[in-house]
């Protein structure tokens, strides 16, 4: 103890952390606080203590980056200072994203570090970006963002306009002869930044199912993104897709496939959740930047759930997996996708498949159909692991259907320590977890290219 300060020392080297004895103080019970959560916590496996040392270390080289106030980093806020016409930001001459800091919101830039600003629109007016598309910015600490001779900050270089994405098929295929197609931004000079990937039947208009990736970047992104209206592009025909989501809609379809029109008074209830919401697959808050979230709004990345499962289960499940992945550092493969078609008595007592668009002097009668399964894959290549997470998409399925219609794998869901969910509740989406090299065989969707060999738990 020196009455200037105090020395810390810690496996891999010391710090020297020189400030008045208050703050000396300040860092000691900060220390203390997060060896205490540690051992509370418990040690569960090595990438959590690979992790929690990992935080450790950042709480110390912040502390001291604040102490020493050199001003080499610029930090740039992804909810203060990035608005609805923020520009992507990517590495110069790349297809790919800068992130935040891991468990954070802010992107911090290295003195002299440069990121590639697009907007699809050019800059608005006044910019120094001008009308171009592109502007690379260099961090110059606390002088700001080079560009040219000058020094700007970050709300300078606002687009014009929201970026634009866009969904092109790439001419590959996939399951059972779909087109397979990306979502992203279409940066020109034969870049393109890709979002996710669709894999889409043209013919019954339905999406088998929506490749991502996850990282701990992907726990936290920009808030208060406002809600775009949903593109269809031109995958869809002359269907207007807008419309089959409307409850009015939704009953009148139920009511001529089921025959009955109290069959459809029983199914539907708006007051109550029973209804067909359009369930993200690729979830919106999957998506850090509000630019990349608006680019979720594609009819390709939704599919007809009903509305208290969609905001029930299903959402314990993505909020769960993200946690899952940020608390253990992991890099994940996701698949999320639909399988089947749900299908419900009508006025006989026959079960009926359903679609939201229905015309039975067509072929196919039915296109849009409701999923009678959702699932997500998650692959975690790094450790050779996976595990496919379902959830049944009928709320008025009694335990006996589950069983015997809805469970397609051998349940470990008690195996699955980490999501905080109601899974046995049918109203809200009676979910399980399976092997995932067994749920594929049942599914067939997926071509991988050796079993996977652990569960991901």
């Amino acid at each position: 103890l020196v009455a200037s300060g105090w020395s810390v020392v810690l496996r891999g080297g010391v710090w020297q952390v020189w400030s008045n004895m208050a703050r000396g103080v300040s860092l000691v019970m900060l220390l203390l606080l997060v060896l205490l959560l540690l051992a509370e916590r418990g040690v569960r496996s090595r990438v959590n203590v690979e992790s929690t040392t990992d935080d450790l270390t950042a709480l110390l080289f912040n502390e001291e980056k604040d102490i020493s106030g050199d001003g080499s980093v610029c930090s740039i806020s992804l909810n203060r200072d990035l608005t609805n016409n923020q520009p992507l930001l990517l590495e110069p001459d790349s297809d790919r994203f800068v992130w935040p800091q891991v468990n954070s919101t802010v992107i911090e830039l290295d003195y002299d570090q440069s990121v590639e600003l697009f907007c699809s629109h050019g800059f608005h007016k006044g910019s120094p970006g001008g009308q171009s598309q592109s502007a690379t910015i260099t961090c110059k600490g606390d002088a700001g963002l080079g560009y040219g001779s000058k020094r700007y900050s970050i709300a300078d270089f606002t687009c014009q306009r929201a970026v634009f994405h866009s969904a092109e098929r790439t001419g590959g295929f996939c399951y059972d002869n779909g087109t397979m197609l990306r979502i992203g931004f279409d940066l020109g000079t034969g870049r393109f930044a890709q979002l996710y990937e669709v894999c889409f039947d043209e013919v019954r208009l339905r999406t088998h199912y929506v490749k991502h990736q996850l990282t701990p970047h992907n726990d936290h992104h920009q808030r208060a993104v406002k809600r775009p209206p949903f593109l269809q592009g031109s995958y869809y025909g002359a269907l207007k897709m807008g419309g089959l989501y409307s409850y009015a809609k939704q009953h009148a379809t139920l009511e001529r496939i089921l025959g009955s029109r109290a069959r459809a008074d029983a199914l539907l209830d708006n007051k109550k959740g029973m209804f067909f919401a359009r369930g993200h697959l690729a979830a919106k808050s999957d998506f850090v930047y509000g630019s990349h979230q608006r680019a979720s709004f594609w009819l390709l990345n939704v599919a007809p759930q009903w509305q208290r499962f969609n905001g029930f289960n299903w959402q314990r499940i993505e909020t769960g997996v993200k946690a899952y992945v940020a608390a253990n550092g992991l890099r994940l493969t996701v698949y999320t996708g639909t399988y089947g078609v749900l299908e419900l008595p009508d006025g006989n007592g026959d079960p009926q498949p359903i679609f939201l668009d229905f015309d039975a002097d067509r072929d196919p009668a039915g296109r849009v159909p409701a999923p009678a399964l959702f699932y997500k894959v998650l692959l975690d290549a790094d450790n050779d692991a996976g595990l496919a997470l379902i959830g049944v998409n009928n709320p008025h399925a009694t335990p006996e259907e589950i069983a015997e219609r809805y469970v397609v794998c051998r349940d470990v869901s008690s195996e699955v320590r980490w999501l905080q969910w109601k899974r046995e509740s049918i109203a809200d989406g009676y979910s399980y977890a399976c092997d995932v090299n067994e749920f594929n065989r049942v599914t067939g969707h997926l071509v991988l290219e050796e079993p996977v060999g652990n569960l991901l738990l």
